[in-house]
């Protein structure tokens, strides 16, 4: 069988929750046939190399799209609704089509494009039965941000103003990924999910769940018992809006009363940064740390694993990643949405800062409650969320959609 993957990053070094689902994608489209990898990238990100042990028949990339600084898309994206903002500004770039024409080798028996951005950059091509991860549906992201930005305070008319410019073009945003999502699900032969509840969201006969899974470690990291002073550990990607806010609130917000009801706690933001992340640093109460080579490193320093996050859509790796080490974890409920997880049982689930702070608290003064929700959690993932999962996912969803055409 020969695959076509279409990647909207370069999938190695696995540093990210995104890149793991990606990388697990590739492991396993890799048992089913012959891939060609192409993917968009970073200039200014790492060096790109293949781990040994992939298996890829031919590799090819291409620098994502050039911002069109003329400007030009302003108008089309105003007057026309259904393509969102971030893939207007960058459409009109020919370059990344022109090497994926140079690089694409006729037709295949299965084309899999990793995210919308990237199947509109290059085209809507129709090279074979055709595949797209949605991963999240960021129509419901958007909404979500719309709705956190509604309640931010703003005192003055121009913060006034500013608050509700930001909230608008989030919800204008929101529309539009909700119909080019369903524009797309029209046009290919399935479009994948990370979860049930996205799927119903969605509300299309050819969506599909594969789940976010996780490689089960070898020597799980977490401690037997907490430290005291504990450390609280936030990985995530905060280049991204939903992690970006997270960080804000838990450092803003949540930190204080966490280190009110368990003096002397730090808190670690671990990932790629932004700088108004990279602000948050507070030492020695918040620590941010960019970008890190190893994440068991910092899995192995952490207590317990918070996520913080008020918008978001798909499930959290991040959680499963936790579960996987033997780390307890506290989440909002819209953390840990999407996963077959049961307050109290394989995590405890809270909303508001006080709460989080309280769940924190529990923690560190119960080692019973602690151990009972590591060992539930670690059973749950081995059961559900180990990545042989996804693996099976997209065997079944691969032989149902291109195996009968060939």
């Amino acid at each position: 069988m020969r695959i076509l993957a279409v990647a909207d990053i370069f999938p190695w070094p696995v540093d990210s929750g995104g890149l793991i689902r990606l990388s697990t994608q590739i492991d396993a489209l890799s048992r089913l046939g012959e891939v060609d990898l192409f993917s968009f990238y970073d200039v200014s990100g790492p060096e790109r190399v293949v781990p040994d042990g992939v298996r890829l028949a031919r590799l090819g990339t291409t620098p994502y799209p050039a911002v069109d600084r003329s400007r030009r898309w302003q108008a089309e994206w105003l007057a026309r609704r259904g393509v969102p903002l971030p893939i207007a500004m960058r459409r009109a770039d020919p370059g990344p089509r022109r090497d994926f024409q140079a690089f694409i080798s006729g037709r295949y028996d299965l084309v899999w494009f990793r995210t919308a951005a990237t199947w509109m950059w290059l085209g809507r091509p129709r090279l074979g039965p055709t595949i797209v991860d949605l991963d999240v549906l960021d129509g419901v992201v958007e909404r979500q941000q719309a709705d956190v930005i509604h309640a931010r305070p703003a005192r003055g008319v121009t913060a006034v103003a500013k608050r509700s410019l930001a909230e608008a073009k989030a919800r204008v945003d929101a529309h539009d990924w909700d119909r080019l999502d369903a524009s797309i699900a029209r046009q290919v032969d399935a479009v994948v999910l990370c979860s049930s509840d996205d799927v119903a969201r969605l509300g299309v006969a050819n969506a599909v769940v594969v789940p976010n899974t996780y490689v089960e470690p070898e020597h799980p990291v977490g401690k037997v018992t907490a430290d005291d002073p504990p450390t609280v550990l936030f990985q995530a990607s905060f280049d991204y809006g939903p992690n970006a806010d997270a960080a804000r609130w838990l450092a803003a917000e949540v930190a204080p009363r966490i280190r009110e009801r368990v003096p002397g706690t730090t808190v670690r933001l671990v990932g790629r940064t932004s700088p108004q992340v990279a602000a948050l640093a507070d030492e020695p109460a918040v620590t941010v740390t960019g970008r890190v080579p190893v994440i068991e490193e910092e899995l192995a320093k952490a207590d317990v694993v918070v996520v913080p996050v008020r918008s978001g859509s798909g499930t959290r790796l991040k959680i499963l990643e936790a579960f996987a080490h033997r780390i307890p974890v506290v989440s909002t409920t819209l953390g840990a949405e999407g996963l077959d997880v049961e307050d109290g049982v394989h995590l405890l689930v809270a909303d508001s800062p006080e709460a989080i702070a309280e769940a924190c608290g529990r923690l560190h003064d119960d080692p019973e409650l602690r151990n009972r929700l590591v060992y539930g959690a670690q059973e749950l993932f081995r059961r559900r969320y180990e990545s042989a999962a996804a693996r099976t996912a997209i065997r079944l969803l691969v032989d149902d959609i291109a195996r009968p055409r060939r």
